[in-house]
């Protein structure tokens, strides 16, 4: 056995450090990051409507253009993850966000809007892939689904202390402040990214960098692991088809299909649900603030649900949980219309839903570490959330349609809620298929 394998068996097989603790801890926050990024335009739709009296029908388009982002961020610049770097990648996603996030708090009209929500969408993407693949390279197997589900945790976190943060800060300013705080929060994690997160080993074996050999001891040494002597023989190293064509090939061919369905539907009804949610109960006469505090506390909920499928993934079938948290949140998101009638009521069932969708979600990013091997763990995880930011795309997009069409909001939710429940009829296919 050669040492470079030894050094990556020691990261896969002995116990995790402090040090991998934290860059597992850093993966979490980029996602709460993104997690805030995402619905800092649901935070301020209700004054940016008031501002410049948009229609349903174009604020649904708003709402989602950054989901459009998302997905060529998550498919093409996830992928670069695996050929150029996981740390390098990052980087660039987290400069693309404060950018975008500076542009859209300056932006004059709803046209340079939109224009930074979709390059903002990009960032936020990358960072989505870039941060699994690194939390997975960097963890050893007994803790891998479980940290990296964590890190999928990260997300709903993010909402939920931007919602504490904007609630006042909604009350003395105007719409403009969520994304001076994101641009502000993005910037932060760029030095903590460069000086925390080095490249990964499996990275640097596999694609042999000037100064591969060097860099993997550095790298080791700052994880307090014995690094290699020398770098293995090309023959001698295990062989993989790297690429999105591997993807689709017979062994990966069946996961990569049916988690792309899953994961579509299920953002789809995430996003339906959370993006118009602020503007719903700003309908129903509630201020803006409340409305922020409504989504603060169903966003506290993920949380939970994030935590306690990550926990629960170590004693139960992880699409056991799958499907109840899938078939959970359909029937949340059908029935929060009944529940409208206070604050109190509409925080309750919407934390039901918060809890089992954010669940599902966090689930997924278990299923892609399970899933996918190392050498395609970011194209894999790029793909089935680019795929699934379609779904995210139509989840506020369709509800603008449908509400200036007339339809009733209990129509619309019980058409809305349908993509996680037939994310939950693929699980079950998925589960008969393939084993974990």
């Amino acid at each position: 056995m050669t040492t470079d394998v030894t050094a990556l068996e020691r990261l896969q097989t002995e116990p995790m450090n402090f040090r991998q603790w934290i860059i597992v801890a850093i993966c979490i926050g980029t996602l709460a990051l993104d997690g805030y990024d995402v619905l800092s335009i649901a935070f301020a739709a209700p004054g940016i409507t008031g501002e410049w009296g948009l229609s349903k029908s174009i604020l649904g388009i708003v709402l989602s253009i950054e989901l459009a982002g998302m997905a060529v961020g998550s498919i093409f610049l996830g992928s670069l993850a695996d050929s150029h770097g996981r740390r390098l990648t990052m980087l660039a996603g987290l400069a693309i966000v404060t950018l975008g996030m500076l542009i859209a708090g300056l932006a004059p009209n709803i046209y340079v809007l939109a224009a930074a929500r979709l390059f903002t969408g990009l960032g936020i993407g990358c960072i989505l892939a870039t941060a699994t693949a690194t939390c997975s390279d960097f963890c050893n197997d007994k803790n891998r689904v479980l940290s990296v589900t964590l890190v999928a945790g990260g997300f709903p976190l993010g909402i939920y202390l931007g919602a504490a943060f904007l609630a006042p800060l909604l009350k003395q300013y105007d719409w403009r402040v969520t994304f001076y705080l994101g641009a502000f929060l993005s910037f932060l994690f760029i030095p903590l990214v460069y000086f925390y997160v080095p490249e990964t080993i499996s990275f640097l074996n596999r694609k042999r960098p000037a100064g591969a050999l060097e860099k993997m001891q550095k790298t080791m040494r700052h994880l307090r692991h014995t690094p290699p002597e020398s770098l293995p023989l090309i023959a001698e190293q295990e062989t993989e088809v790297v690429g999105m064509k591997s993807l689709f090939s017979p062994n990966l061919r069946y996961i990569t299909l049916l988690l792309g369905f899953a994961y579509f539907g299920n953002v789809m009804t995430y996003y339906y649900f959370v993006k118009w949610l602020p503007t719903v109960v700003t309908d129903l006469g509630y201020t803006a603030s409340q409305a922020t505090e409504v989504l603060g506390v169903i966003s506290l909920a993920g949380v939970f649900g994030s935590i306690g499928i990550s926990v629960a993934s170590r004693f139960f079938s992880i699409r056991s949980l799958m499907l109840t948290s899938l078939i959970s949140t359909a029937v949340g998101v059908a029935l929060f219309p009944y529940f409208t009638d206070d604050l109190v009521n509409m925080q309750l069932i919407g934390s039901f839903a918060g809890f089992f969708v954010m669940a599902a979600i966090s689930g997924f990013f278990g299923l892609f570490a399970s899933s996918f091997p190392s050498s395609v763990l970011g194209s894999g995880s790029g793909l089935v959330l680019g795929v699934g930011r379609g779904g995210a795309v139509l989840g506020p997009m369709i509800p603008g349609f449908l509400f200036a069409a007339g339809l009733a909001f209990e129509n619309i939710a019980m058409i809305m809620a349908s993509g996680s429940f037939l994310g939950g009829i693929a699980v079950i296919f998925l589960h008969k298929k393939k084993k974990s």
